[in-house]
């Protein structure tokens, strides 16, 4: 498991790859079948609840258990309590990500907490670049990618399935 995180981004596209696999499945095994949700819902749903069950599992996993790997790795200080911090905020940002998957209400919370933290994150990184020279492999690259892009993707999701419901609305 230690290896896992010493592969920086590890755990990102590890969540690509799952979201993906797991709504094509859905997807695919109901296609013939009535479905009461949208393709678009289906998308946000286990974009949600799925990029907060890695939220949580990345948070207690890389800020917690392993937490002077993943420190090593992004340039900071080893054996800080600012990493067992990290990671409960994580957990608990991400827990409200999971129950998305069953209470919708827990949808925008979970974008805004996790759209400030992970554009927080992406900022810290970029300063720590231009004034510590921090270009440790877990500071650059597709983790700092993610930190600006995974918001914009669940704000998105998030804007779609309020357009389908307005849409679905006038309709009936």
């Amino acid at each position: 498991m230690k290896q896992l995180f010493e592969l920086s981004g590890f755990h990102i596209y590890l969540q690509i790859l799952v979201i993906i696999v797991s709504i094509t499945v859905h997807l695919y095994t109901t296609r013939n079948k009535k479905r009461k949700e949208s393709t678009i819902e289906l998308i946000a749903i286990y974009t949600i609840g799925l990029s907060g069950w890695f939220a949580l599992i990345s948070g207690v996993m890389g800020h917690m258990i392993f937490a002077d790997q993943v420190a090593n790795s992004i340039g900071w200080p080893l054996n800080s309590g600012f990493q067992m911090e990290l990671g409960f905020a994580a957990a608990g940002i991400g827990l409200i990500g999971f129950m998305g998957f069953w209470q919708r209400s827990f949808w925008l919370p979970y974008i805004i907490a996790r759209s400030c933290f992970l554009w927080g994150a992406g900022v810290t990184h970029i300063i720590h670049m231009i004034f510590e020279r921090n270009f440790s492999p877990s500071n650059t690259g597709i983790i700092l990618y993610w930190d600006f892009l995974l918001p914009f993707i669940l704000i998105g999701l998030y804007r779609a399935v309020k357009k389908d419901h307005a849409k679905k609305d006038l309709t009936h």
